[in-house]
């Protein structure tokens, strides 16, 4: 049996990291370990969970003590493949290689791109940085059996670093309990939102849209700074929202999706994002279509591909107050189509925006090995 091995900075508890790749690897024959910080030991879907002790707080420790631990534990499993996702453990790639290793980098990120959003540095440096990353990264790259990518500006940046290369993206896993779903969604009057509170949601801007808007309340839940939240409060459409708090990955159908007839997802036009072209890799946007709702999403090029394409929702500009309220008072005004809306989304997720169609896509990655 191939021995695989994934060492991450991650929890062990990480959506992607975990539930997604490291069980389907299990799942199609390989012997799977998992090397994550603190993680609990245990087996657990076929997948060996062994934690690193480390409790050092600060970016120093995260970006050069805590990559040299975990590549150390990983290399004493032995394995055929390794398989690591953080930017910090590509010189570990390296020693991987030398020691005859087959290696695979997850690329999460785009992370030329992603240096560009931290705006304590100047631009200067961080247009230096990007591209001093990006050209690092590049060699390491090419000396790599695989690449797993999640942006196509990626793919095309790196293809010719590592020619086995293939875009995964994050998409919903299909659970048992998803595959039939109650109606109760088509009698709520809310919109609903769950995820990590941050400017780039244009959280705000919705709940200003409340205050334009008749009978339609707001199902907000997640999780972030005191700050933010205590923004949020502050704007007059607060009334009207009911928060939920952080709520596990795995009840959000449950309590929030069920009890709402439109998702929200208006990411903003983020460097991430290369401005309206958008991207693919958060998952957002494909819960809310796998819960059977309706969405008013960003008018993204590659969101409107989906959106529009399949009649599954409206894109919007999500700066644009007056554009929020106005696709919410349409699929209020017409209830109809919004479930028609809900429908459509809910049937290509299940056909097609799934990790079940990702899943081969890795396994095909490792085959070629």
């Amino acid at each position: 049996m191939v021995r695989v091995c994934y060492f991450t900075s991650k929890p062990a508890s990480d959506v992607r990291v975990f539930e997604k790749e490291c069980t389907s690897l299990a799942k199609a024959g390989y012997e799977v370990y998992l090397v994550s910080p603190n993680a609990k030991e245990e087996i657990k879907n076929g997948v060996h969970i062994i934690g690193v002790p480390f409790q050092k707080k600060g970016n120093f420790a995260r970006l050069f003590l805590l990559p040299k631990l975990l590549y150390k534990r990983a290399l004493s499993i032995n394995a055929d493949i390794y398989q690591f996702n953080d930017p910090a453990s590509l010189p570990y790639g390296s020693k991987l290689k030398r020691k005859h290793k087959k290696v695979i980098f997850d690329s999460f990120e785009d992370h030329p791109t992603l240096s560009l959003e931290h705006k304590e540095f100047p631009l200067i440096v961080r247009h230096l940085l990007s591209k001093t990353y990006s050209i690092y990264e590049f060699q390491q790259c090419k000396k790599f059996d695989g690449l797993i990518l999640c942006y196509h500006w990626t793919q095309e940046r790196l293809n010719k670093a590592c020619k086995n290369n293939q875009l995964i993206f994050n998409f919903p896993i299909i659970k048992d309990n998803l595959l039939e779903l109650n109606d109760s969604s088509s009698y709520s009057t809310a919109v609903c939102y769950a995820g990590l509170f941050s400017e780039m949601w244009n959280i705000e801007n919705i709940i200003s849209a409340l205050t334009k808007l008749e009978n339609v309340q707001f199902n907000l839940a997640g999780h972030g700074s005191d700050s933010i939240l205590e923004k949020f409060k502050r704007n007059e459409g607060w009334s009207k929202v009911n928060y939920l708090g952080q709520i596990k990955y795995e009840a959000v159908f449950d309590q929030v999706y069920s009890k709402s007839f439109i998702g929200m997802a208006l990411l903003d036009y983020i460097p991430l994002c290369r401005g309206n072209v958008g991207n693919m890799s958060n998952n957002k946007l494909f819960e809310y279509l796998l819960a059977g709702l309706p969405v008013i999403c960003t008018d993204f090029i590659l969101w409107k591909d989906v959106v529009e394409k399949n009649n599954c929702g409206i894109c919007v500009n999500p700066r644009n107050i007056n554009e929020i309220v106005d696709a919410i008072k349409y699929l209020s005004a017409n209830p109809v189509v919004a479930k028609q809306m809900g429908q459509n989304g809910r049937k290509i997720v299940l056909e097609k925006y799934n990790w079940e169609c990702e899943e081969k896509k890795l396994i095909n990655v490792y085959r070629s090995l």
